[in-house]
């Protein structure tokens, strides 16, 4: 699911949150100042409790008796951690947020020190969404998880929360999401909508799903490219009709695509400045300014504890419904549904693009063993509150329209050149202080 990721420096606040499992988690233990650590134990699969087990890092602040209770705060990926990105996200809520709610994190299952490490899909793909993965690493990574591979899906991380609530003894939530968070906030209110006090979804990826082979996603970026070149002084060509160009002829679209999204991460390059004219000189012939945004911008060189490669496609294959869903030669199926792309949709991207995605090519050698199972309910009812940013080419601002169109109280805040993750901004960071301490 389109991920996504902080590709910021990452502290790593809490090195000694592991301790000794118990039925349900470990004896609290101090960490970082203001913080007390703690590991929750959760059935692998909830159907069999005592068979397997996980060991999910929690860390919570200490101001228990907050007045608006707990504020969970879900990261992205799938596959990024929560104990470890604590102080730099909570740099992006406003100190009154922090004094109304207690703030609590954790390490969803299959992420973190202890989490799936693949070292061959790793080092190929990282925490990307896009760039094409070995055959060999994926075959390799569905053997090293093994049976439990499909006990990695939205669902159980779903009833992991619930787990944890129940654990910090409060009867409500407020779950904040960014990302892929954003649809796992939103499950997770679908399925326990009156264990939810409220959700801030940020840089949404909708409850409903979206089509692996990124069709829509494709097809937006051309919006996003179009209003940053307008924005952007040294931008005197179509950026639109470069990126096709080079598609065409000089670098692969999963490889652009990756690059692009990564710099519009709001902890890079959310306005592109610059971009338009990278890629109008590569198309001129000068392909080392390509090069060098494509080496910076990547998600290629994170390590597993900051994004799990596997982790992210056991998840994806899960969730995901894909062309082949429910027949038994998937190649096959895959094909028929390539051959009806029309490429007018793809624009500025081609058919080998949608085709060769990390989401395609990596779920289509991966086991069928479990498939992600949803709620019946269709609409949010908890109070919502949904963040866009308009040059984020993870998540189309179309996504979030639909969230909201499909929630019974919410409100959409739009904010003008941010990119994917939107609390980063000073504006988001403002919108969710309104929100959370609305009265």
């Amino acid at each position: 699911m389109r991920m996504i990721r902080l590709l910021c420096a990452l502290v790593l606040a809490c090195t000694a949150c592991s301790t000794s499992p118990a039925e349900k988690a470990a004896e609290n233990k101090p960490c970082t100042p203001g913080f007390t650590c703690t590991t929750l134990h959760v059935p692998l699969d909830r159907k069999r409790p005592d068979g397997p087990s996980l060991d999910l890092a929690v860390i919570a602040a200490d101001n228990v008796d907050a007045p608006r209770g707990v504020l969970l705060l879900l990261t992205g990926g799938p596959g990024q951690p929560g104990v470890p990105l604590l102080p730099n996200l909570r740099r992006n809520l406003h100190p009154d947020v922090l004094r109304e709610y207690r703030l609590v994190m954790f390490d969803q299952r299959g992420t973190g020190p202890d989490g799936i490490n693949c070292p061959a899909l790793q080092e190929t793909v990282g925490g990307s969404d896009f760039l094409t993965p070995p055959a060999t690493a994926v075959d390799d990574c569905a053997q090293h998880i093994g049976s439990g591979a499909g006990y990695y899906g939205t669902p159980d991380t779903v009833d992991d929360i619930e787990q944890l609530r129940q654990y910090l003894k409060v009867d409500r939530l407020t779950i904040d999401g960014t990302s892929y968070g954003s649809f796992t906030a939103a499950q997770y209110g679908l399925k326990y909508p009156g264990q939810v006090q409220a959700l801030v979804l940020d840089s949404v990826v909708p409850h409903k799903g979206f089509d692996p082979m990124g069709v829509d996603l494709m097809a937006a970026s051309a919006g996003v490219l179009k209003e940053a070149c307008r924005q952007d002084p040294a931008c005197a060509t179509d950026p639109v009709a470069d990126v096709a160009w080079l598609v065409q002829h000089v670098v692969s679209g999963t490889d652009l695509m990756e690059s692009l999204a990564v710099a519009s991460l709001n902890s890079v390059n959310p306005s592109l400045r610059g971009i338009p004219a990278i890629l109008n000189s590569a198309r001129s012939g000068d392909h080392s300014g390509l090069k060098e945004l494509l080496e910076r911008t990547t998600s290629k060189g994170l390590s597993y504890d900051t994004l799990s490669a596997g982790l992210h496609m056991a998840t994806l294959c899960s969730d995901l419904r894909f062309a082949w869903s429910g027949k038994p030669d998937r190649k096959t199926a895959l094909d028929e549904a390539v051959r009806r792309l029309d490429p007018k949709e793809l624009y500025p991207y081609d058919v080998a693009t949608a085709r060769d995605q990390l989401m395609i090519q990596g779920c289509l050698r991966w086991p069928a063993d479990r498939v992600s199972t949803y709620p019946a309910a269709q609409e949010l009812t908890p109070r919502t509150l949904i963040l866009h940013g308009t040059n984020d080419l993870f998540c189309p601002l179309d996504w979030a329209k639909w969230e909201k169109a499909h929630a019974r109280d919410a409100e959409l805040v739009v904010v003008p050149g941010s990119g994917h993750s939107v609390q980063r901004d000073p504006r988001g960071k403002a919108a969710v202080r309104e929100f959370l301490l609305d009265n």
